[in-house]
């Protein structure tokens, strides 16, 4: 039965991931603040989990000219179609 780690950052208590709380009818709605919270306190460790043993990999000059010069053709293109709208609007 695999437990969640304990908070690294704020001092939360471990939470047994698999089973869900029980749900009483007459729960306060701080309950459900903690369900939401536990909720996305796993999604983030999941996400870093995921992340951590990815690297960036350095950006080469080749790709940076490519990448100006694939926003620099979007651009234009967006103010080639705005004119072209506006000439056919007046």
């Amino acid at each position: 039965m695999p437990q969640a780690r304990a908070g690294d950052r704020r001092g939360e208590t471990s939470v047994v991931e698999s089973q869900p709380h029980p749900a009483n009818r007459e729960s306060p709605p701080q309950d459900n603040a903690d369900d939401a919270r536990l909720m996305f306190q796993r999604a983030e460790r999941a996400w870093r989990e995921q992340v951590a043993g990815e690297e960036i990999t350095p950006q080469t000059p080749v790709r940076v000219v490519f990448r100006w010069l694939l926003l620099a053709v979007s651009i234009a293109a967006i103010l080639f179609l705005l004119f072209e709208r506006l000439g056919q609007l007046g």
